[in-house]
């Protein structure tokens, strides 16, 4: 061999060299990258943990406040409709719940005092008046005005 040949040979050899030298750096860069990035991984999930706990106590606090808020709210709109329409009852001069109520628990009232009166006035009445008629004492009623006019 030449001279020339023997130059073209050695800088090939040294290309082939120079070549695998290169892709022995690209693997060893995968290589290190995977590495890395798994302990990049490693990390971001250790650091995730406690966010995502925070983040769920958070919802929980969020969750928890609106739902509280929401029954508030419904309990002031329940209310102020109750009170409108009491409102509109009175102004049409219709009896509202309540009233019945009241006008109930009176009657109740009512009715047990005259029973109670019933019960007296028989025990107070003799065996020999109870005999008459209520129509009787009212035709005689007529007949005393009748006579008096």
């Amino acid at each position: 061999m030449n001279n020339a040949q023997e130059a073209v040979g050695s800088g090939f050899d040294k290309l082939r060299v120079v070549g695998r030298n290169l892709w022995l750096a690209g693997l060893g860069a995968v290589a290190e990258v995977e590495d890395g990035g798994r302990e990049l991984f490693d990390r971001l999930v250790e650091r995730g943990a406690p966010i995502e706990e925070k983040q769920k106590k958070l919802t929980e606090t969020v969750t928890e406040r609106a739902s509280k808020a929401a029954r508030s709210f419904s309990k002031r709109v329940e209310e102020t409709v109750e009170l409108e329409g009491r409102g509109m009852l009175k102004r049409l001069n219709l009896m509202t719940r309540e009233d019945v109520k009241i006008l109930s628990a009176r009657l109740e009232t009512l009715s047990k005092k005259i029973n109670e009166y019933a019960v007296r006035h028989e025990a107070a009445v003799p065996d020999d008046q109870e005999t008459i008629q209520p129509k009787k004492t009212v035709q005689a009623a007529k007949a005393s005005r009748a006579k008096k006019g």
